[in-house]
């Protein structure tokens, strides 16, 4: 696969990082608001996502398969296209905010969604070596791909009726986000996991894992109630919301049980992926805090906490998972010392921010007070989280050069 794909979700995820030290400024200065507040917002929520995490995690597959996959052009094209788009799209909602342009890359953007989709099913037929287990949490990520979009479908017509400010658009956005972090990503980040484990020939319980998959996919349409409790759905909402989370819980410690089982833990000594799963068990746990009805409200009213559990999962689970997967098959060089640092640095801007943003609840919780040096601890962190991005960026750059170089001395030395 040629390595300058690589630096595609990169960038994005630099983005990301410069437009939330962005949003971070304009609590200290009336410079920085050149462009409002919500424009930046939505270019930041949509780079993160459909920029860094989707590609990321395409790359993986791509890179763990590129011997087998019979048409490398066709990925090559729809890497570069969803490059086009999305950065289009960025610039759009910076522009415009929620508009016209905006509206149409977002859409362009599903549509390589399913372009995607496609490709990847295709491409099962020709990966020999592909474990049954991967593929069945391939085809569960893909189906819950498909299944979030059907919240932005639904925007434009929810919008044109004049419901905008409804609490049906909201449902619609929350229903895209469940699907995207506990369906699509969660699913094929474990399923690109279990790939790796197989390509370095560690065993697994089958019995397991399988139970594992099975219970997360039927939990997790359920589970789309404990997003959307804030809306008196009923005794009906809240036995959906509870299957939903416990037996989201329950997946999640199959998964780990199956890990431990294989001694993953104590064989890959990878201090990363111990804190990935960590988080994983966390933000779980977190989330039957919200089957309690009068706390479950208090959490949805409270922005710190909700930009905090959405931090947690993908600034923290997914990111951190994606960079782990990256170590793994040699997307990203674990010994560099940039790449080192770098992480470092990520870590203590992501655990600033974490510790701000939910000390922030608690203390509006209490007494209704923000946070003494709130702002200032977030915008430290933000600086923190970008430094820590463009160290790991270089790593993969200075990798790149220096795997140039060799190759091109190999070269020379058989002439």
């Amino acid at each position: 696969m040629p390595r300058i794909l690589n630096h595609i979700p990169l960038f994005f995820l630099t983005l990301t990082a410069l437009t939330g030290v962005w949003m971070r400024l304009f609590a200290f200065s009336n410079h920085v608001q050149a462009l409002p507040y919500d424009h930046i917002l939505h270019a930041h929520s949509h780079i993160a996502i459909l920029g860094w995490t989707f590609l990321a995690v395409l790359l993986i597959y791509f890179k763990m398969t590129w011997e087998h996959l019979e048409n490398k052009k066709q990925a090559i094209a729809l890497v570069i296209t969803t490059f086009i788009i999305t950065f289009l799209m960025f610039v759009a909602f910076l522009w415009q905010g929620y508009a016209l342009f905006s509206i149409i890359f977002s859409t362009l953007h599903l549509l390589i969604e399913y372009w995607a989709i496609i490709f990847i099913l295709r491409s099962f037929k020709t990966v020999p070596d592909l474990p049954i287990w991967s593929k069945r949490f391939f085809n569960g990520a893909l189906l819950t791909l498909f299944v979030s979009s059907i919240g932005p479908w639904s925007l434009g017509a929810i919008a044109s009726q004049g419901l905008k400010e409804s609490a049906l658009f909201d449902m619609a956005i929350y229903f895209y986000l469940h699907f995207q972090y506990n369906g699509w990503l969660y699913l094929f980040l474990v399923g690109l996991f279990l790939f790796i484990l197989a390509k370095k020939g560690i065993r697994i319980n089958s019995t397991l894992v399988t139970a594992s998959f099975w219970t997360t996919i039927i939990a997790l349409f359920p589970g789309y109630f404990l997003s959307v409790l804030w809306y008196n759905f009923g005794l009906i909402g809240v036995m959906f919301a509870w299957v939903g989370a416990i037996g989201q819980l329950i997946g999640v410690f199959l998964l780990c049980l199956t890990l431990f089982k294989a001694e993953i833990f104590a064989s890959q000594k990878n201090i990363l992926l111990h804190l990935v799963f960590l988080l994983l068990i966390s933000k779980t746990i977190m989330e039957l805090g919200l089957l309690h009805i009068p706390f479950g409200q208090l959490i949805y009213e409270t922005r710190a906490v909700v930009i905090g559990y959405l931090h947690l999962t993908l600034l923290g689970f997914i990111s951190l998972f994606i960079f782990t997967q990256y170590q793994m098959v040699g997307l990203l060089e674990p010994t560099r010392k940039r790449y080192i640092y770098g992480l470092f640095v990520f870590l203590i801007g992501f655990g600033l921010n974490e510790l701000t943003l939910f000390l922030s609840g608690l203390f509006d919780w209490m007494n209704g007070n923000s946070l003494p040096l709130q702002n200032e601890f977030l915008i430290l962190a933000s600086i923190l989280l970008l430094i820590g991005v463009l160290f790991v960026w270089c790593s993969t750059i200075k990798q790149q050069v220096a795997e140039t170089k060799h190759s091109f001395l190999k070269a020379e030395s058989k002439l």
